[in-house]
């Protein structure tokens, strides 16, 4: 069935990226099973020779429908750091961005990235980053790019600004109410609103799609 699965997304319609795709049956994997799971997907995608936009696409789908799921319910605290998702874990906001797509075989030191200020966090990751004052204008600008995960930099948070099915998330370890992971409207985010500006850039670029299917480690630049 996975390799049913893989077959799709190698040769999908390209109105894929537009569409809704059905998310996996969290409750039949583990988190463990989920992630070894990428591994096997990420091996038959590097043997294929996919192309970046069904590597590009494999890794939205699995980053918003399958690994992040698992990490709703870990508390919000500034100090934590957990390696695991779960009801009686807590997370901070940079250790929200830099674990899960270590899991997911992004190859970083997850302490590292995760106690760099905001901006640092996206210029070791990401591409073509632009600054912004107003939310409005930061929110207007991810609407004319392609769906894709992007990582944003506030004044003193930092998580992911997620476009998918044509609407503009934030998906981030929301510290209001200490209430963890969680995705809401971008325009409507309490936390987002807050900054002063925002920095954000392309995580899923040909560039970082090269490295995980390769695993090649980051160098980090403090």
């Amino acid at each position: 069935m996975r390799l049913i699965i893989l077959l799709f997304l190698l040769n999908v319609h390209p109105t894929f990226a537009n569409s809704s795709p059905a998310p996996q049956t969290q409750s039949l994997l583990s988190y463990d099973q989920a992630l070894a799971a990428i591994k096997k997907d990420k091996i038959n995608l590097k043997s294929k020779q996919a192309s970046m936009d069904s590597c590009r696409r494999y890794l939205l789908h699995q980053f918003e429908n399958i690994i992040f799921p698992y990490w709703i319910g870990t508390q919000w605290d500034y100090n934590g750091y957990t390696n695991r998702p779960g009801k009686d874990k807590i997370v901070a906001c940079g250790y929200f961005v830099s674990t899960p797509l270590k899991h997911m075989g992004f190859n970083w030191n997850r302490f590292d990235l995760a106690k760099m200020y905001s901006l640092k966090i996206v210029q070791n990751t990401c591409s073509d980053i632009k600054k912004f004052t107003e939310i409005n204008n930061m929110i207007a600008y991810v609407k004319n790019l392609p769906n894709n995960l992007y990582i944003v930099g506030l004044d003193s948070h930092v998580g992911f600004i997620l476009k998918s099915h044509n609407k503009v998330w934030f998906v981030h370890s929301n510290y209001y109410g200490s209430v963890g992971p969680e995705k809401e409207l971008a325009v409507d985010s309490p936390a987002l609103n807050d900054s002063q500006s925002y920095h954000i850039g392309t995580f899923f670029n040909d560039k970082n799609i090269k490295m995980w299917l390769n695993g090649t480690t980051y160098v980090l630049e403090k």
